[in-house]
């Protein structure tokens, strides 16, 4: 980290990412119940650094049969993600445009999508909506018997709110 920036620490109680789901009959929304944030904020109040680590373990359906096949259609073990922030574009009103990498299943796929961020008195929140097709990480579309059909296409909502650390004190 730089000597100019300072952690932004998101708050988990203040914060979701959740995960909508399509299928040929019915739909269900996954929530992200833990996940690990580093982010850094320059003096100028940008944020300048973000990275976003999880695992899918923690993405609860609320169907303990159907998390344990979702980690199963990932390949088992224990599958973690990983978005990197590439750039951070906002207009003064705080609408913008985030680009950045996310990364599970042993693929990297460059994502872009809008955002808005609003920060007053050292608290940031940021929230987006995205829309991601697994198959570019070589997931396969999951079929059941011809009965059902799970879309390929997800949607990821998320909202992670952020406080700086109080500054330092004056030296006197």
């Amino acid at each position: 980290m730089l000597a100019a920036e300072r952690p932004l620490t998101i708050d988990p109680a203040r914060s979701y990412v959740d995960v909508d789901v399509k299928m040929t009959v019915g739909s269900f929304t996954a929530h992200l119940d833990a996940f690990d944030t580093n982010f850094t904020v320059d003096d100028s109040g940008k944020i300048k650094t973000a990275v976003f680590t999880f695992k899918f373990a923690d993405l609860k359906t609320g169907n303990a049969e159907r998390d344990g096949k979702m980690i199963e259609w990932l390949g088992g073990g224990s599958p973690a993600g990983k978005f990197e922030l590439g750039l951070l574009a906002l207009a003064p009103d705080g609408q913008g445009q985030i680009t950045g990498k996310l990364s599970f299943h042993d693929a990297t796929q460059r994502l872009e999508f809008p955002v808005e961020v609003t920060h007053a008195d050292g608290t940031y929140v940021m929230t987006a909506t995205t829309t991601i097709d697994y198959r570019d990480w070589n997931l396969k579309v999951i079929k059941k018997a011809l009965v059902y059909k799970v879309s390929p296409e997800v949607r990821v909502r998320f909202k992670l709110t952020g406080t700086l650390p109080a500054p330092p004190a004056a030296k006197e």
